[in-house]
């Protein structure tokens, strides 16, 4: 029997399903996910910053930065399967300059197959105004629910504010309904 997906409504001020995973499904003190080794988290390359920022809670002067590379990219991997409604991301502190601008989110059952699931081209939601700019949310439109552990930024050729392919993210959050994934190697996690 199928047990129905827990779902984890978006609200700009509360934290999502990374939130979730990382304070121990609800029931724990917050960690960082990639520290307890709960997600993955790669990326097409890194020129500076950490890994970690990506499934970091609080935007920082840390971040994903990646090399002036075409179609670069940085993913995460859950411990569960979830059918995003929205996403939130953010750039980094005290830096003027590269805001992603155009990009793709994408989903993945296998970590090798790509399904776009939201796509921005020029978006300008992320600036450098106030520290309320350098985060931005999107809504992600399915037209048939689907769950995937393998989440993708991919950013277009030339797809930052300096029009360089330069990616710098930090902060993701997903929203939306998640269910149970065997991750072979790992302690399956069961949600009720």
């Amino acid at each position: 029997m199928e047990v129905e997906p827990k779902k984890i409504p978006f609200n700009w001020d509360e934290g999502g399903v990374l939130d979730w995973v990382a304070s121990q499904y609800g029931t724990g003190k917050w960690r960082n996910p990639l520290d307890t080794g709960d997600v993955l988290v790669k990326s097409s390359s890194m020129v500076s910053g950490q890994l970690r920022s990506m499934v970091e809670k609080n935007i920082s002067e840390i971040s994903v930065v990646t090399r002036n590379e075409p179609f670069s990219w940085v993913q995460v991997e859950l411990p569960v399967a979830v059918c995003p409604t929205h996403y939130r991301m953010s750039h980094m502190q005290h830096s003027p300059k590269s805001f992603l601008r155009s990009w793709a989110f994408c989903g993945s059952y296998d970590g090798e197959d790509w399904r776009v699931l939201c796509q921005h081209k020029n978006d300008k939601t992320l600036v450098n105004e106030s520290a309320d700019t350098l985060t931005g949310a999107w809504e992600v439109r399915m037209t048939k629910p689907e769950f995937y552990p393998y989440f993708r930024i991919v950013m277009f050729e030339e797809g930052n504010s300096e029009s360089t392919n330069t990616l710098i993210a930090s902060c993701l959050e997903l929203f939306g309904s998640v269910r149970h994934r065997q991750w072979p190697g790992k302690v399956s996690v069961t949600i009720a």
